[in-house]
């Protein structure tokens, strides 16, 4: 069994994140730990009254001692656990839907464990090579609260801010943070109460759900507005007028302040990311592309000198708060970037870019022979990237990618152009090429 996808262990409850299984599990990362303190938290998933303790009683049997955060988000548990454990654990199925589940496991710098780690903790689940504990060397477990280290690491470093956000949270602890940490702001909040089946929007941020945001923060005069996932490490904002941003503009803002704030020179961003982000090269920028998933890009911060990173999902990593996505620290950081400007101003002057994306059903034990049959239809368009699937640069600036999921059974492709008309051009061929590589992998039914 695969062990681990683009981001962590997911699944569903009773199938791959049975009890056994979750054991296992927190045996392995307790043995690769040889112990130590790790700090756990949890999302509201319904399926996470097995996972967690399953997940801590795996960890104590190890010999790991536990500082349970409880229900909280995850940048919250990562600030919390901060100079305080040898590793974290977030048990979250984040943006994807309520009946799937996940254990996300994390270094002690708070970056998520690295691929080289991740084959180590699989070989040791997969061989069953676990450190067992004795009696009287069984883990601890002491309760933890982690939004007081939150508001110190955050407003220590914006102690005065202003401004009206709407806040979409969409169902996630993430509430609590914003309304504990960012105290003196005037926070509007919509599906605020914390519901593991999220009954009024799924845990990813949806069309309808930012078309009524956007509309909240129109009525209210708000400065911006947020939505967030079910774990609160991603964030879809919207301006004044209730516009939706694409992410990767607002990352070359963060990321242009980054430069002329704190004398950065790299940022790293996902081989995914639109190519509205090559305007930094005009700044002196050098660009990391990277692999798609936080791992990846707190790796290209830590070895490779990148002084921020961020996603097309939504997440912003400055390596001196957390290295991982964190709203509530983007948030203070927008507002002091803004100052009063309006947020449509600020990036009125960044390239438009139009992307497409989506995923077709595809089976585990199918996807890289899928991967290479697709490969092989587009070569001749152009010289072909494999930093994470495959992807095409096209002569008019455009590209094509596809890659299979780390995630789920299914196979996903992603255009980016500067118009709109060429980007639904290109998810034509794409899908067109999808289907014929499938053909030939032996995929059937294929739309």
């Amino acid at each position: 069994m695969r062990v681990f996808g683009t981001s962590g262990f997911r699944g569903y409850i009773n199938g791959k994140l049975n009890p056994l299984n979750v054991v296992k599990l927190a045996l392995s990362f307790s043995t690769f730990l040889s112990g130590g303190r790790v700090a756990v938290g949890r999302d509201a998933r319904l399926g996470n009254r097995v996972i967690h303790p399953s997940f801590v009683s795996g960890l104590l049997a190890g010999g790991s001692d536990v500082i349970d955060f409880g229900l909280t988000s995850t940048p919250a548990l990562l600030h919390g656990m901060k100079g305080r454990g040898d590793g974290a654990s977030m048990i979250t199925g984040s943006h994807t839907p309520p009946d799937i589940h996940g254990i996300l496991l994390f270094r002690g710098d708070t970056a998520e464990i690295f691929g080289r780690d991740e084959r180590e903790i699989e070989s040791i689940f997969e061989g069953e090579r676990f450190q067992l504990a004795p009696l009287d060397d069984l883990g601890e477990v002491e309760r933890g609260d982690p939004l007081p280290s939150y508001r110190e690491d955050v407003r220590g470093e914006f102690p005065t801010l202003s401004g009206t956000i709407v806040l979409d949270s969409g169902h996630s602890p993430a509430v609590r943070d914003f309304l504990g940490v960012l105290d003196d702001l005037e926070i509007r909040v919509l599906n605020g109460q914390i519901r593991g089946d999220f009954p009024d929007r799924p845990p990813e941020p949806d069309r309808r759900s930012l078309r009524l945001l956007g509309e909240t923060v129109r009525e209210n005069g708000a400065t911006f507005g947020l939505s967030l996932d079910g774990d609160g490490d991603r964030a879809i904002f919207v301006d004044e007028r209730g516009e939706v941003i694409p992410p990767d503009r607002l990352g070359i803002l963060f990321a242009l302040e980054e430069a002329k704030s704190r004398g950065i020179r790299r940022v790293a961003c996902p081989v995914n990311t639109t190519g509205a982000v090559e305007v930094l090269r005009e700044h002196g920028i050098e660009i990391i592309y990277t692999r798609v998933g936080p791992p990846a890009m707190a790796e290209a911060i830590l070895e490779r000198g990148a002084g921020f990173a961020f996603e097309e999902s939504g997440k912003y990593i400055w390596p001196g708060n957390i290295l991982y996505g964190d709203p509530v620290y983007a948030t203070a950081r927008l507002l002091q970037i803004l100052d009063g400007v309006p947020l449509s101003r600020s990036l009125s002057w960044i390239p438009e870019r139009h992307t497409r994306k989506g995923a077709v059903p595809c089976p585990d034990h199918l996807k890289e022979r899928l991967l290479s049959e697709v490969e092989a239809l587009v070569e001749p368009l152009g010289d072909p990237i494999r930093i994470d699937g495959v992807k095409v640069l096209l002569e008019d600036g455009s590209w094509m990618l596809f890659r299979p999921s780390g995630t789920e059974p299914v196979f996903r492709y992603h255009v980016d152009a500067p118009t709109e008309g060429r980007a639904l051009e290109l998810e034509r061929e794409a899908l067109s090429l999808i289907r014929s590589a499938g053909r030939a992998a032996g995929l059937e039914n294929l739309n």
